[in-house]
């Protein structure tokens, strides 16, 4: 065995032949190292990537946070309308029925009226007949 590991032969072939490898793998290793850049890059790309892809996720999930937090503000705010509308609709009825009941006395105060004056009409005229009118 020789002392560089290489060729139990000797000479100058043994030499030859580990230059050769040593040329061959460093070839593949600069062939491997543009890989490795590419990969490198790549790798960089989808880690933008997937930061972005989180970032709009989170904004997301914050977006719709929101809107369910509208949603509510809104429901609350439909209940406390529908709840002021269903009480303006109960004045309104209750004030229909009054007005009804005021217009049937007031009807009544007029033909009440109504009732003196001709009766007060037909007694001065039987008055005046016979004190002798015409």
């Amino acid at each position: 065995m020789s002392i560089g590991g290489g060729n139990q032969q000797g000479g100058a072939g043994g030499v030859a032949t580990m230059e050769n490898r040593l040329e061959d793998v460093e070839k593949r290793l600069v062939g491997m190292q543009d890989e490795l850049f590419v990969f490198s890059q790549e790798h960089l790309n989808f880690t933008t990537e997937l930061r972005l892809l989180k970032e709009k996720q989170s904004r997301h999930e914050e977006d719709v946070k929101q809107i369910k937090e509208s949603t509510i503000e809104m429901k609350i705010q439909f209940n406390e309308i529908m709840r002021r509308w269903d009480t303006l609709d109960a004045r309104m009825f209750q004030l229909l029925q009054q007005s009804q009941t005021d217009s049937k006395s007031e009807r009544k105060v007029f033909i009440d009226l109504l009732k003196y004056v001709l009766a007060g009409t037909v007694f001065a005229i039987i008055a005046f007949l016979f004190k002798g009118g015409l």
